[in-house]
């Protein structure tokens, strides 16, 4: 205990004097809520220490707001549940280059005893994390690759930034000057970036981060998400993550690499493979496990009534629950063996909370393993050019096909109720039930004018 003690007083020792030498004089302290949103609250300098030894106050209730920052009926946390405490991970210390004498510490959240809070996300993945270790012998790593939009405002409306084709080095070129301040400014604050491409919808990109351990790389993603908008709005732009922002231009997407390492060793691979993939039986039995609760999982990676208009058959975007090799159609894509052993998940977009996200994928993975879950052959046409009876025979199911379906899921499956904490689990789905129904019972201008037009 006495060194547990130590090693926190040192942390904060630590950051203290980094924040003294770089001049910073407010920090952000910040977590995800249920809906991915940001919750947060600016510290002065003076205040950290006692920030960082015993937290910042939040009413519990504030995990019970929805997307449309209205409080949900009925729910867990009422105006009686209290508090809880955010404490700022020093690890997650990092100036932001483009605010003024400005740091920013990532949180994790703890009950009014000292213990960590069952309903925090990113407490809730860490916890796996230890569970990983423990059963497998190694480590998650994962990279995020997120797909997203520039726009810009016309005539009151908001259209693509540019009108670049897909992979064009004209789409480069055009926004040359904010992908490399958004690539300079997160390398600043620790986050590496592989490549960056124009992609299929005009004004879209898509910037690779580089993989790493599943903490780190899903803190990278959070990242990710604040800093393609704030960028884009400093430069006049609109940055948006949405995953059907227009009827006819392709969608953005969020893709999730998953391995499994021993040190050097990857556990995923296996060269004697009988199936010709040089995958491990690790490797067939995690992903097993990811199809086996697709659905359910449908509802944490795309959590919001946009993502279901992007998940269409013939999209490039998944539709059914199955995996393939170099297959973009699939849920789950196995890279192509001369690539390191590793496979992707693509149900996911911008709107989830990454921690959620992660921490789902890996309970599925360790439940396919427990399980030894066979995923069955790997898929080898296009899922969306198959008729409904050949998916039948071939066992495929489609994904949810809405939120309120992919909900239904999620509410029937124990495993991943019991692996993220049945605090998580009740009130994600009671603020998503909640979105649905606001979502769902609206009437826009587009509808009522084509109702006032044919009735």
């Amino acid at each position: 205990m006495k060194s547990e003690v130590l090693e926190k007083t040192n942390d904060i020792e630590e950051v203290l004097k980094k924040i003294e030498q770089e001049g910073i004089d407010y920090i952000r302290i910040e977590f995800l809520d249920y809906t991915g949103i940001t919750r947060a609250r600016t510290i002065r300098r003076e205040h950290i220490a006692s920030a960082m030894k015993d937290g910042v106050n939040f009413s519990a209730a504030i995990m019970d707001f929805t997307m449309f920052d209205t409080y949900v009926p009925n729910p867990l946390h009422g105006v009686e549940a209290g508090d809880f405490f955010a404490i700022p991970d020093p690890d997650t210390y990092v100036v932001l280059p483009h605010r003024r004498n400005t740091a920013r510490m990532f949180c994790d959240l703890y009950d009014e005893n000292g213990n960590p809070w069952a309903g925090c996300p990113r407490g809730v993945l860490k916890k796996l994390l230890k569970e990983v270790e423990e059963v497998l012998g190694g480590q998650i790593n994962m990279v995020y690759e997120q797909e997203a939009y520039l726009l810009k405002e016309e005539n009151g409306n908001l259209v693509p930034a540019d009108s670049s084709a897909c992979f064009s080095s004209d789409g480069l070129d055009i926004q040359e000057e904010f992908v490399q301040k958004f690539i300079e400014t997160m390398a600043e604050m620790g986050v590496e970036t592989e490549q960056m491409s124009s992609e299929f919808g005009p004004g879209q990109v898509e910037i690779n981060l580089k993989y790493n351990k599943c903490l780190k790389a899903t803190d990278d993603q959070v990242t990710f998400k604040q800093l393609f908008k704030h960028l884009a709005r400093d430069m006049g732009m609109i940055g948006t993550l949405a995953p059907k922002p227009f009827n006819d231009l392709a969608g953005s997407g969020l893709h999730v690499h998953i391995s499994l390492f021993d040190g050097n060793k990857n556990l995923f691979k296996d060269m004697s493979d009988e199936r010709g993939l040089d995958l491990s039986e690790t490797a067939y039995h995690f992903m097993g496990g990811i199809l086996h609760h697709g659905k359910a999982l449908s509802a944490i990676g795309a959590p919001t009534m946009n993502s279901y208009k992007r998940m269409i058959p013939g999209s490039w975007a998944p539709a059914h629950v199955c995996y393939g090799v170099g297959n973009r159609s699939v849920l789950v894509r196995v890279l192509e063996p001369r690539r390191e052993r590793r496979f992707e998940y693509r149900g996911a977009d911008g709107t989830c909370n990454p921690y959620l996200l992660s921490a789902s994928l890996i309970a599925a993975g360790l439940h396919g393993i427990r399980q030894r879950m066979d995923p069955g052959a790997p898929l080898e046409e296009d899922a969306g050019a198959l008729s409904n009876q050949e998916l039948e025979a071939l066992g495929i199911d489609w994904i949810p096909r809405n939120l309120k379906e992919a909900l239904h899921y999620l509410s029937e499956d124990s495993i991943l109720a019991d692996s993220i904490g049945r605090e998580i689990w009740q009130e994600f789905i009671n603020v998503k039930n909640e979105e649905w129904n606001q979502h769902f019972y609206r009437v826009d201008e587009w509808e009522r004018k084509l109702y006032a037009d044919k009735f």
